[in-house]
C-alpha cells in the first residue's frame, strides 16, 4: 500500500512541479496572482497531444506546448501593461478565452493518445517506476535551469522586483520587462506541466486546467511552510517547490487510497489550502517567524 501511494504521488506530482514553480514566480516573488496558468496548462496539454497524434517527436511536442503557454503569458502582460488591467483580472480574462482556444486546438473536448509515441515509449520506459525516473530527470533539468537563471542579473532583478521595485528600476530594469518576463515564464512552466501530464495519462481534455491554480497555490504554501525559502536563497526556493508539490500530491493520493470518494478531492484540496494558510499565519507567528501567507495585493 505504502509503495503504491509513493509511486502514484511521484508519477502525478513530478509533472506538477513546473506549474508550482511558475505560480511561485508570480505568487511569492512578484506578490501577485495570475489565473492565466489554468488556461495555459490546458493549452500546453492540447498542443502537445495534437502534435503527438500527428507523429511529431514527443520532446518537440513538449517544447511546442510550453511555448504556447509563454505566448499566453505574453498576451496577459499586454493586457496588463497596455490597458492597465490588473494582473489578477487579466489572468481571469485569459483563462476564460483560452478555454475556447484549447477547444479549437483539440477540435473537440478530448484527444486520446492511443498508439501515439510519448517520451516514455521513445525512451523504452514502462511501468510507474520507469516513468518516475524519466519525470524526475526532466523536472530536475527544469528546476536546475531555473535555479541557474535566478543567479543571473536578470534573475536577480526578478527576485528583487516584488520586494524592492525601486531598487530594480535604479539598476535600469523596467517594470514592463520584469512583468512580461514573470508572466511568460510562469505560463511557460504551467504549459510544460500540461505537456508532460498528457503523456502520463494518455489523453488531453479541455477541462484539464480547472482547479490547477488552487492546487499550485496549495503546493506553494506547503513548500514554503516546510522549507521557508527567502528571496535570495535559490536552492531553498527550488526545494520548497519540490517538497510542496510532492506533499500536496501525497495528501490527495493517500486520501484516495484510503477510500475517499473521488468526488471529495476538491474538498480535500480546499481544506489543505486553508490549513496551509492558517499554519503560516498563526503557527509561524507562534514560533516568532511570521510571514504573510498571501501577497499584499490580496490581503487588503
Amino acid at each position: 500500500m505504502l509503495t503504491n501511494i509513493v509511486l502514484d504521488s511521484l508519477v502525478t506530482g513530478l509533472p506538477l512541479a513546473p506549474l508550482t514553480l511558475g505560480v511561485y514566480v508570480v505568487f511569492r516573488i512578484r506578490q501577485d496572482f495570475d489565473l492565466t496558468v489554468e488556461g495555459s496548462f490546458a493549452l500546453g496539454a492540447a498542443v502537445a497531444a495534437v502534435l503527438l497524434v500527428a507523429v511529431v517527436h514527443p520532446f518537440l511536442a513538449v517544447v511546442a506546448g510550453a511555448l504556447a503557454g509563454a505566448a499566453a503569458g505574453a498576451v496577459t502582460a499586454a493586457l496588463h501593461l497596455g490597458l492597465g488591467i490588473p494582473v489578477l483580472l487579466a489572468g481571469l480574462i485569459m483563462s476564460i478565452g483560452l478555454f475556447s482556444v484549447t477547444l479549437h486546438v483539440l477540435t473537440g473536448p478530448t484527444v486520446g493518445l492511443a498508439g501515439a509515441e510519448t517520451i516514455f515509449t521513445v525512451l523504452g520506459v514502462t511501468g510507474d517506476a520507469g516513468q518516475v525516473l524519466v519525470l524526475a530527470a526532466l523536472v530536475a533539468a527544469v528546476l536546475g535551469a531555473f535555479a541557474l537563471f535566478l543567479r543571473t542579473e536578470l534573475g536577480l532583478a526578478l527576485r528583487a522586483s516584488g520586494a524592492a521595485p525601486a531598487m530594480v528600476r535604479s539598476q535600469g530594469v523596467g517594470d514592463a520587462q520584469i512583468v512580461t518576463l514573470s508572466l511568460c515564464l510562469a505560463n511557460l512552466l504551467a504549459a510544460l506541466r500540461g505537456a508532460l501530464l498528457v503523456q502520463v495519462q494518455g489523453f488531453a481534455d479541455v477541462n484539464l486546467g480547472i482547479g490547477m491554480f488552487v492546487a499550485a497555490i496549495g503546493a506553494v504554501l506547503l513548500g514554503t511552510l516546510a522549507v521557508r525559502p527567502s528571496g535570495s536563497r535559490v536552492l531553498r526556493i527550488v526545494a520548497a517547490v519540490v517538497v510542496g508539490t510532492l506533499t500536496y500530491r501525497l495528501v490527495l493520493v493517500a486520501a484516495l487510497r484510503f477510500g475517499l470518494p473521488a468526488a471529495d478531492l476538491k474538498a480535500i484540496t480546499a481544506l489543505t489550502l486553508v490549513a496551509a494558510v492558517a499554519v503560516q499565519r498563526y503557527g509561524a507567528a507562534t514560533l516568532g517567524r511570521a510571514e504573510p501567507a498571501l501577497p499584499a495585493a490580496v490581503r487588503q
